[in-house]
């Protein structure tokens, strides 16, 4: 029990924003926000940020290991908010090992990088990433809680009076 009040409270503390990179001169929101919400112990995000553009839309996100055992597979979900804090459908995606090209597991203390580029127009002014799962080489799965995620993303947007849904969003098949 103990312990358990331990991990939450260090979990707590250690909410935090990634560098955030928002200073493309083509964006359609100049001031617009990345932000992170870093709650898992295993799994740090360290660099956050989203273009949109006319014609298409990108997303970078770096993390690292920060276990003392390797990576296997982690869940990245992004919440997208318009210009009036109004959600809007987000991205997950799950990493397994290193980065979508090497799938060997990620080491103690190493990094690795996601990026994602779609067509059309986004109207994103503000995006939060977390880290929603992680599973360890021992087999380890560590997974959010939904109540500590509220708590952090009340603390990085403090101007949100509702975040909607914090759950990935379903997938749709397009054809």
């Amino acid at each position: 029990m103990k312990l358990a009040l331990f991990t939450s409270s260090l979990v707590l503390l250690t909410i935090s924003s990634a560098t955030a990179q928002n200073s493309d001169n083509n964006d359609n929101y100049p001031d617009r926000k990345a932000l992170v919400v870093n709650l898992c112990p295993h799994v740090a995000l360290t660099f956050f940020s989203f273009k949109n553009d006319s014609g298409r839309h990108s997303m970078k996100l770096h993390y690292r290991n920060v276990s003392q055992q390797a990576l296997i597979a982690l869940e990245i979900v992004v919440l997208k908010y318009d210009a009036f804090n109004r959600r809007l459908i987000g991205n997950d995606m799950t990493v397994t090992g290193t980065n979508s090209a090497n799938w060997a597991p990620l080491p103690p203390g190493e990094g690795g990088r996601k990026e994602l580029i779609g067509n059309g127009r986004e109207e994103v002014f503000t995006a939060i990433a977390y880290v929603r799962a992680a599973r360890l080489a021992d087999g380890t799965v560590w997974r959010v809680n939904d109540l500590q995620l509220l708590a952090g993303l009340r603390k990085v947007a403090p101007e949100f009076t509702e975040f909607g849904g914090v759950g990935p969003d379903p997938k749709t098949n397009v054809q």
